[in-house]
């Protein structure tokens, strides 16, 4: 206890060292846990529960069809009633599958999106609701051939749709819902980090297996999961799995459709199995995610090795101050034990208010780091505190504290008092080795610095640049009106329908005040065409657009580089009848990107092309090209498209783009009004500020932006501190040296040119060591940046300038204090 209040009244002694290595273990310690935490949780270790690699994700082996890359999508119904005959080596299966549900609201038909899953899929996670209960296993309730539910049935809400539809009250379990049709009891709710397949689940239904209906053939996309038994392999499952493909090819060789698609995949019918965590790393932008969350990971590390650096040199520092002590007490009895203990509580005292400061930074930083995740990505576990990783990083932190302190104090233990009272009395300095220790961690804490604000700057760059992409149209005082309409009622063949309420809608929106020009465009789909008969299928994209006074790129003022746009000539009498089947020629406007893809360094206008399949008859001759459009993001990748009149096209998601006069918001209101007046059982539609949406779409690089440029104002912050200690320590060391220089003649301007030179020549080795180390390391960066160089040579010069200043004013606060030394004080110093 004694040693305890020593310690307390030593750092309350020295305010200045206290607060700066309190703070400096509080960034190190907080951030580094803050991110260690989120990267776990959402990427590493995503699963709850006991051995969650022994919860299987099982699938049929299939391939894209584009690219031939592996699909771990699913199964169909006739591969599930074989799996489920064949559970030998599973303690848990159960399915899920997702599903969309329509709730009615005083306005529109909202479409809820949601899973069907087997009674048995909660007790997979270990995660109990936060309100209610989950399914009882004779709750499952049968599904047509359309996968929807045959009769009423139970529900539980997550988290996010119980707070939006009834507002956290807390009494709805019990309470009915009426869902497409059909009336849901609402059994429980899940807690707010719980979603799952995906990150938009907003309800589970209990289920039995979609069944197989002969001479049907059935998408592979439900979802098997599948907890292996204790003492089963995954590849004792594999082999089981083999055996079961063998058995359906054997068995339902006749069966219609499936031996043909089956012969068509690379290796017939087979099953991938995988680890479930493994589904949290792939797809709904995870892989820029993962390489984000990674990325500041290491750029953390960066941060505690310099948090470890400077404060190991400021304890080196205080310690060495305290040499006259430790002699003194040494002489008076004190072994080097004693004096060890009691540097040993003070670095564990300042340890633990370092802890404590990491754990308010470590819950702010969790929380701004629970942005970069996407909203779509699926969630089992709640973001917590890693203890593991606070505790590592507190020893890291404890122990270089106590590496560099303990050592002077187990010297003083053997230091005579006769020399330590000389060596005080005359001012002399540290000794070499220790001179270079500290000149070292300066070192190490300027490159390190250095590789931050390297990172740092070329992410600024990158979201500069990114933010001034011409996303090829004027965005502002742009609105887009996604309309889902009833499928029933407009899908094919009622597409002269769905056509002539676009048309009525189309004037309702043009007759609003404030509205300048209204454009339609129908839903983007790919397809292969081929150019010219010698050459090879392309894939190219799709889009149906309006024409005249709802031409998609006037509204969007999308600039016509060449040619022509449509107009109603271009549409014949019978043009709700054109498709591909039909022979004749339609004319088309196609992006600057096919232009260059079909086309290379020829004029496309006038250039015909047709569909790849035999049965293809259509061609489509180029009457005008257009600039390359990204509605969605500035960093989107513009796809080889062409424009046909939308009335040719069919596709039930057709959307409006309003160029108004006034701010768009405003019109919102009025809008959804008119889109009701016109077709009342419309779904919810979904109206963005465009200009707001390809803004938002930057949120990720903006906040890693942000994180660098924290973590590399906290790298230069603390290498400043680092060079100032080292300097002033060494004029407080050299103040009877500085007095008879200046004694014997030397002027202010020649000491303060020896102080700034010798901290120059620690960060001129810093910043040589750090280039070296930046040019390898922020190749890293080469994914995260939209047209920067890991190595642009502009960033580098200015992070190099922006360092060396701030380094020459570190070093030039010490060195004009020197200059101020009286030589008459300085030699009667100590």
């Amino acid at each position: 206890m004694n040693d305890l209040r020593f310690a307390l009244r030593q750092l309350l002694k020295n305010p200045g060292f206290t607060v700066v290595a309190v703070l400096t273990l509080a960034l190190g310690i907080g951030a580094s846990t803050a991110i260690y935490s989120v990267v776990n949780t959402v990427i590493l270790n995503p699963v709850p529960g006991p051995e969650p690699d022994r919860l299987l994700q099982i699938a049929e082996r299939n391939y894209n069809t584009r690219d031939q890359k592996p699909l771990f999508a699913g199964v169909s119904p006739l591969v599930l009633e074989a799996l489920r005959a064949n559970q030998d080596f599973f303690l848990d299966f159960a399915i899920c599958e997702g599903t969309m549900l329509e709730r009615k609201t005083e306005d529109f038909m909202d479409k809820v999106s949601g899973a069907s899953v087997s009674p048995s899929f909660f007790t997979l996670w270990n995660v109990p609701p936060k309100l209610g209960r989950t399914f009882a296993k004779d709750e499952a309730v049968r599904l047509d051939a359309n996968h929807r539910l045959e009769n009423d049935s139970v529900i539980v809400l997550s988290y996010s749709w119980w707070k939006s539809l009834f507002h956290g009250d807390r009494s709805v379990i019990g309470k009915t819902i009426e869902l497409s049709g059909r009336q849901f009891a609402i059994i429980g709710m899940m807690p707010p980090h719980f979603e799952f397949p995906y990150g938009y689940t907003q309800f589970w239904v209990p289920s039995e297996d979609p069944r197989w209906v002969p001479n049907t053939m059935h998408v592979s996309n439900i979802r098997v999961l599948a907890r292996l038994k204790p003492g089963t392999t995954e590849a004792q499952a594999e082999a089981m799995l083999d055996t079961v493909a063998q058995r359906l090819i054997k068995d339902h060789a006749k069966t219609f459709g499936y031996p043909d698609e089956w012969r068509r995949r690379p290796g017939g019918l087979g099953f991938w199995t995988r680890p479930l965590r493994y589904a949290f790393q792939e797809g709904n932008r995870s892989e820029d995610l993962r390489r984000t969350l990674f990325g500041l990971l290491a750029a953390i590390g960066f941060v505690l090795l310099i948090v470890c650096a400077n404060t190991a040199n400021l304890t080196l520092a205080r310690t060495e101050r305290r040499q006259q002590e430790f002699a003194v007490r040494s002489a008076l009895g004190a072994g080097r034990v004693r004096l060890m203990r009691q540097l040993l509580t003070e670095s564990v005292l300042l340890a633990c208010l370092g802890g404590l400061g990491g754990l308010v930074v470590t819950v702010w930083g969790m929380k701004l780091l629970v942005m970069l995740i996407p909203e779509s990505m699926p969630r089992l576990k709640a973001i917590q505190i890693d203890a593991h990783v606070l505790g590592i990083a507190l020893l890291v932190s404890v122990a270089t504290g106590m590496l560099f302190g303990l050592a002077p104090a187990w010297r003083a233990g053997k230091a005579r008092l006769s020399e330590a009272l000389k060596q005080a009395g005359s001012g002399a300095s540290a000794g070499l080795g220790r001179s270079r220790y500290r000149g070292g961690l300066v070192v190490v804490q300027v490159a390190l610095a250095l590789v931050l604000l390297a990172g740092a700057g070329l992410m600024i760059q990158s979201v500069i640049r990114l933010l001034h992409v011409n996303p090829g149209y004027d965005p502002d005082n742009l609105l887009r009106v996604d309309v889902n309409l009833p499928w029933q009622k407009y899908a094919s063949p009622n597409r002269e329908r769905c056509n002539l309420l676009l048309a009525e809608l189309h004037e309702r929106l043009a007759a609003l005040p404030g509205v300048k020009a209204v454009g339609i465009e129908k839903q983007i789909f790919s397809h292969k065409f081929k150019v010219s008969d010698a050459s090879q299928p392309v894939d190219l994209y799709i889009s149906g657009c309006g024409v005249e006074e709802s031409d998609l790129v006037r509204a969007m003022r999308a600039p016509l580089l060449a040619g022509r746009l449509l107009n109603k000539r271009d549409l014949a009498d019978d043009y709700f009848f054109k498709n591909d089947v039909v022979e004749g020629t339609s004319a088309v406007i196609i992006n600057e990107t096919m232009a260059r893809l079909c086309w290379p360094g020829e004029n496309a206008v006038g250039k015909e092309f047709g569909g790849a399949d035999p049965w293809s008859k259509r061609r489509y001759e180029v009457v005008g090209i257009v600039g390359d459009i990204r509605d969605d993001r500035y960093d989107q990748k513009v796809n080889a498209t062409f424009y046909r009149p939308y009335q040719e096209s069919s596709g039930m998601a057709p959307a409006f783009l309003i160029r108004t006069a006034v701010e768009p918001g405003a019109l919102v209101s009025a809008i959804r009004m008119e889109l009701k007046a016109a077709e009342p059982a419309m779904n919810t539609p979904r109206i963005s500020i465009v200009r707001q949406v390809l803004y938002d779409a930057t949120q990720a690089q903006r906040t890693y932006m942000l994180y660098l440029v924290v973590f590399a104002c906290v790298g230069l912050l603390l290498s400043t501190i680092g060079i100032y200690g080292v300097l002033a320590y060494s004029v407080t060391r050299r103040t009877r040296e500085i007095g008879i220089r200046m004694a014997l003649g030397a002027e202010r301007d020649d000491v303060l040119h020896m102080v700034i030179a010798e901290g120059a020549r620690l960060v001129g080795v810093g910043v040589g060591v750090g280039l070296l180390a930046a040019f390898w390391l922020t190749r890293l960066l080469q994914k995260q940046l939209f047209e920067v160089s890991p190595t642009e040579p502009g960033v580098f010069v200015g992070v190099v300038l922006v360092l060396l200043a701030v380094a020459l004013l570190a070093c030039f606060l010490p060195a004009r204090r020197a200059t101020r030394v009286d030589p008459m004080e300085a030699l009667r110093y100590e």
